[in-house]
């Protein structure tokens, strides 16, 4: 096991100097079954509150968005199957575990919404109907706006740091977008033009093109099991 990171600054909160750990930029449990044994796992070094934040977004939006995934894309196969078994208790291996899986399926079984319940707007671009159900049949998953933004942030603060060993701090900000693919084309094409590409696939591609006279300005495509995008810039505010 690889040792925490000295005292020093935190990615995330830019506080310092403070006790560190290791966090995943991609979260660990989200790589599919199919990534290769030998992948590096990106990690950054993060005070010990924000990776503990962070890691119960994750948690609690992971079965969210694997519920609106394909479950028979190869991407995306093992997530599926790992969310439902989050909320089966006879997978649970102690009696507290049981109970945690009953009540998370419970609670996610609550939050569903069916057929005219569904509204027209506030769906996220590629993640709503995708295989032809009759609308009265669709079903959808309540995933806070905010989750996708603190998720986005995490994945463009992490990289930002990987790849220039640079804290995103002010007067430079990160904006986060939930854009389909025509209202998208303008970053597309930049980072396509100018970007580059740094993949762990098949979870996660990310394209991420930076303005060279500052070195941090930036553009940010992140691709999620090749079936739903966030982007993001960093500029000054």
């Amino acid at each position: 096991m690889a040792r925490p990171p000295k005292p020093g600054k935190c990615v995330h909160c830019l506080r310092s100097p403070v006790n560190r750990n290791w966090d995943h930029v991609f979260p660990d449990s989200w790589y599919p079954d199919t990534t290769a044994p030998n992948l590096h796992k990106w990690q950054i070094p993060s005070c010990v509150k924000c990776n503990s934040e962070l890691g119960a977004i994750e948690r609690e939006v992971f079965v969210r968005i694997a519920l609106c995934l394909d479950p028979n894309a190869p991407e995306s196969r093992s997530i599926v199957q790992k969310a439902l078994r989050a909320m089966k208790p006879e997978y649970g291996k102690t009696a507290s575990d049981k109970r945690a899986r009953a009540a998370l399926g419970q609670k996610i079984s609550s939050e569903i919404l069916q057929g005219d319940q569904i509204p027209n707007h506030g769906i996220y671009p590629n993640l709503g109907a995708r295989r032809g159900s009759l609308p009265t049949s669709q079903m959808a998953v309540v995933i806070p706006a905010e989750f996708f933004r603190r998720i986005t942030e995490k994945i463009v603060r992490g990289i930002t740091y990987l790849e220039d060993q640079r804290f995103i701090e002010p007067p430079h900000k990160i904006q986060f977008f939930a854009l389909d693919d025509e209202s998208a084309r303008p970053l597309t094409e930049l980072t396509e033009r100018f970007g580059t590409v740094l993949a762990r696939e098949p979870g996660i591609v990310l394209k991420r093109a930076v303005v060279p006279e500052d070195g941090i300005s930036s553009l940010y495509e992140i691709e999620f099991w090749k079936q739903f995008k966030t982007h993001a810039t960093v500029s000054e505010e």
